[in-house]
């Protein structure tokens, strides 16, 4: 965060969503570092390649991104701010290209999902690939006839792509949160949120009393996912992300209770609460 030149790491190809959240947030000049897998990007941080990371943990329609709560576990990697983004899906394809031309239409399966009724409406055929943003440098590497590609305009951009329709998407409710992490802790702002990771015992109402440590506190909580421990069939690790910091006495507290009351505990940070962005 104290870098003047933050090189930031996300997982796929230029032009990717992930890229779009970097520049929404550090600015569009930063360097960016584009990784194959999520496992790249972390170890792009640990190794000093790049100062941060841009994860995505949830979306608003599809749900949490899982590899990306399982990697959170295994790195401990600081949560520095979280970004929500407004997925907004385009249709392009090579330049010069008539929409009533279009016959197939390429992208990531979410997004081909998350854009069905567009796509019906328009009689295509959809074409499962394995990204969105590399579905548009495939179109451009290799344009095919009636062939287009739903991604970010700024891949559209990235790869000379020219866009035939804005907000293809079926619903205008698309976002996704995503988390930046680095090796330190952010300068505090208000209002914030901490996020933290734990594992109770395998005893009736063990979720409900550590819960209750948040409740008792008038602590908020903001969401709450489970992920199967990969090690201990039918046990599970649980997400949680609630208002305050982890500096505050009433956060101090609870998390004091929460370590009494559980077998594992791990604070991922505590970072400055994310805009929604306006539809």
């Amino acid at each position: 965060m104290t870098d003047t030149h933050p090189i930031i790491a996300f997982q796929g190809e230029p032009g990717a969503y992930s890229e779009q959240a970097v520049h929404e947030h550090f600015g569009s000049q930063t360097s960016t570092l584009p990784c194959r897998t999520f496992s790249e990007m972390f170890a792009a941080v640990h190794n000093g390649r790049a100062t941060q990371a841009m994860l995505p943990v949830e979306n608003s329609l599809a749900g949490m991104v899982i590899p990306a709560y399982d990697m959170l576990v295994d790195h401990d990697l600081r949560v520095q701010a979280e970004v929500i983004v407004r997925v907004e899906h385009c249709l392009m394809a090579p330049s010069g290209t008539l929409i009533n031309e279009i016959t197939h239409v390429m992208s990531h399966h979410q997004a081909l999902a998350q854009c069905e009724n567009n796509i019906k409406r328009q009689g295509l055929v959809p074409v499962d690939h394995y990204d969105t943003a590399g579905a548009a440098r495939e179109l451009a590497n290799n344009p095919k006839p009636g062939l287009a590609a739903i991604a970010s305009a700024l891949a559209a951009e990235t790869y000379n792509l020219e866009i035939l329709s804005h907000n293809f998407e079926d619903m205008d409710f698309n976002f996704t949160r995503f988390f930046v992490l680095g090796k330190l802790d952010p300068p505090r702002q208000e209002p914030c949120k901490t996020s933290i990771i734990f594992t109770t015992r395998h005893v009736p109402g063990a979720l409900h009393i550590v819960l209750g440590e948040l409740a008792s506190r008038g602590i908020n909580l903001t969401k709450i996912e489970s992920r199967p421990r990969r090690n201990r069939p039918w046990h599970y690790r649980f997400f949680v992300d609630f208002e305050g910091h982890e500096d505050d006495e009433a956060v101090q507290e609870a998390m004091l209770g929460i370590l009494k009351q559980s077998s594992f505990l791990q604070v991922l940070g505590s970072y400055p609460l994310a805009k929604m962005p306006t539809i």
